[in-house]
């Protein structure tokens, strides 16, 4: 990847990205036998791997990148991980139309935090292209939005705050390797899930599962979260957590071609809606293609550009340094 993008090419990147995550529920409903948990095991520990893999092939060893990665991006690999296991805790417990409209609202929290942390302002037309992608995925999942439990909405609403915090740990910390994030939740949850899988029906699974699995998490999530992490550098965070969602408006396009689930009226509709917010904010990209300026707020580095590890004066090379 070249050292600096425009914003528009950073905007591209994380829709495609985007693209990429959204193929994941095709791989988890072409599952045989295994369950959520035994699934999340195969597709977290084979995208841990594959990132891995990533920064031994560029010559570094991927424990002194994990090592000197910062605060920061440690953090970012463990919310990470929260989001994968929350999603499918608030799944069991509620309606996945119900999860999908409250993720929709990431923006909004990546917005806030953005501002107050990284002292990046909302601009106009990002803040119209919320309300529009909101109303859009409002109409999509309007129709089947149900309820559950009070523990299943209470971990349905902390996942777009952890997704608006990630989005902002990620552009808010240099980093040399955007993998690590990514090996860090990878290996993380395999070890939370594998624990949860083997105190019931194990991790013996027939190939065609633990293909989906490492399809899932090896190639979609292992490919697509570096491109990600590292675009997002160039892309503020409230845009950056708006153009994923076209993961949410593409899944039900990929289910309706392959098993064949026909999305309903609401479901077009809403996805027009929503994913010609995300056009509209990419076209817009395309008129400010100046990175964004580095700038420093409350102690926190905006990653606009990539810096690399001993080229930092103050506190973050310190820390580095003494890692």
């Amino acid at each position: 990847m070249p050292r600096t993008l425009t914003r528009l090419q950073g905007s591209l990147l994380i829709l495609a990205a985007g693209t990429m995550f959204s193929f994941g529920p095709l791989t988890f409903r072409a599952l045989v036998e295994g369950d959520a948990w035994q699934y999340l095991f195969y597709r977290s520990i084979s995208a841990g791997l594959v990132c891995t893999g990533m920064i031994v092939a560029v010559g570094r060893n991927p424990f002194r990148s994990v090592r000197t990665a910062g605060r920061g991006q440690v953090m970012a690999g463990l919310v990470l991980a929260c989001m994968f296991m929350l999603f499918i805790v608030s799944l069991s417990r509620v309606t996945a139309s119900f999860v999908l409209l409250l993720q929709c609202t990431s923006p909004f929290y990546a917005a806030i935090l953005g501002w107050v942390f990284l002292r990046e302002s909302v601009g106009r037309d990002t803040v119209v292209a919320m309300l529009v992608a909101a109303v859009g995925i409002g109409i999509m999942v309007g129709a089947d939005l149900g309820t559950g439990d009070l523990l299943g909405i209470a971990l349905a609403m902390l996942l777009p705050v952890f997704l608006g915090g990630y989005t902002v740990l990620i552009r808010s910390s240099p980093i040399r390797d955007p993998g690590v994030p990514t090996v860090i939740a990878g290996f993380t949850v395999a070890a939370v899930s594998g624990l949860v899988s083997l105190g019931g029906p194990g991790l013996m699974l027939p190939v065609r599962d633990v293909a989906m699995g490492f399809i899932g998490g090896g190639v979609l999530v292992g490919l697509a979260s570096p491109v990600f992490n590292y675009a997002h550098r160039f892309v503020p965070a409230a845009d950056a957590s708006l153009l994923l969602i076209s993961e949410i408006v593409l899944a039900p396009l990929w289910l309706w071609v392959w098993p064949g689930e026909v999305p309903s009226a609401s479901t077009l509709l809403g996805g027009g809606v929503a994913l010609s917010a995300v056009v509209c904010l990419t076209l817009r990209a395309a008129g400010s293609d100046s990175p964004p300026r580095l700038q420093r707020g409350l102690g926190l580095h905006v990653g606009a550009l990539p810096i690399e590890i001993g080229s930092v004066a103050g506190p973050d090379r310190e820390h580095r340094e003494a890692g």
